[in-house]
């Protein structure tokens, strides 16, 4: 299963339900994608399905036993950003600001670090979250950006009427060279800016360094890293928590890290803590790349256990 077809596909149709759910009345609304989310819902009890097989992999990784209920609530969460998306589209970013909430976590970090000299780097584990919590960060600071625009033109185009309908001053960085990207993103850093990025990256690239998570050795991408080694610029790892119709922007202590691998990991803990908390926040888990990762550390723990239960047999 992998996202990036998926969602070439479903982007116009998602649009056109967003948009058109977004012009009923509220209650008519949420019953309508009610109904979408009872097919998705029921999609879990297909047997030997990859949905069900990945969250349960994750509960096995993580000493957990609610796959069902971590399921269920990530859909619910699916259901109310369509919801959010489809107001946007239609009334502007209003609505979206005063049901996204700063945590007072993000605003302790911004306050203890905003002197610095060369702005903040805020990451996020996926661009959906940074789409969703950018306006309202450009209302508590000066903020930037950076959007990976799709490769599909009907889905690029579509992205960035959301993307002039939310306000935020913008970095593109898909067809842009390296070299310009770069002395943008420093550009705003050095006028004090708050750059927000997604690293949500977990194979090999030209641009990863060797991390791991939940036990396993990944790839992470090593851009936020390197420049903050270069300009003392403080990481901030944050997450984006759907609470029903609110979505609340959370924060981990910021640091500075010289050294870019150490760097990585540091935000790749931060990640897994807050995937470990709110698992039904990171439908991304579901991808083609992390469910390997989670199969992978499922099948440790089973193996671990074995090997426990076979040397107590040995030894009574």
């Amino acid at each position: 299963m992998h996202f990036g077809p998926i969602k070439d596909v479903i982007a116009l149709p998602l649009h056109w339900m967003a948009s058109a759910v977004a012009g009923l009345r509220e209650s008519a609304g949420r019953a309508t994608m009610g109904a979408f989310g009872a097919l998705f819902r029921a999609a879990y009890f297909v047997p030997g399905n990859h949905l069900r097989r990945t969250v349960g992999n994750f509960c096995r990784a993580t000493s957990r036993s609610d796959p069902w209920p971590i399921y269920s609530r990530m859909v619910g969460n699916l259901q109310q950003a369509t919801l959010h998306y489809g107001g946007l589209y239609r009334r502007g970013r209003s609505n979206l600001l005063a049901q996204t909430v700063i945590d007072t976590t993000l605003a302790t970090q911004y306050e203890r670090l905003r002197n610095s000299k060369s702005g903040l780097i805020f990451l996020v584990p996926h661009c959906a979250a940074a789409l969703l919590s950018s306006a309202r960060l450009s209302t508590f600071c000066p903020t930037v950006l950076l959007v990976r625009e799709p490769r599909s033109p009907i889905r690029c185009q579509l992205m960035m009427e959301y993307l002039r309908k939310l306000g935020p001053e913008l970095i593109l960085t898909r067809n842009a060279p390296p070299a310009s990207i770069m002395r943008s993103i420093m550009r705003a850093l050095r006028d004090h800016k708050v750059i927000v990025g997604t690293s949500d990256v977990i194979h090999p690239g030209p641009d990863t360094v060797e991390t791991r998570a939940f036990g396993q050795g990944i790839h992470s991408p090593s851009w936020p890293a390197r420049i903050a080694a270069r300009l003392g610029t403080p990481i901030v790892p944050g997450f984006i928590h759907m609470e029903g119709r609110q979505i609340r922007i959370f924060a981990d202590e910021g640091y500075r890290e010289l050294d870019i691998q150490k760097g990585a990991q540091r935000w790749m803990s931060s990640f897994e803590g807050w995937f470990r908390r709110y698992p039904s926040d990171w439908v991304f888990m579901l991808d083609k790349h992390w469910a390997r990762v989670l199969a992978a550390a499922s099948s440790q723990v089973t193996s671990c256990a074995a090997g426990f239960i076979s040397g107590g047999l040995a030894h009574s």
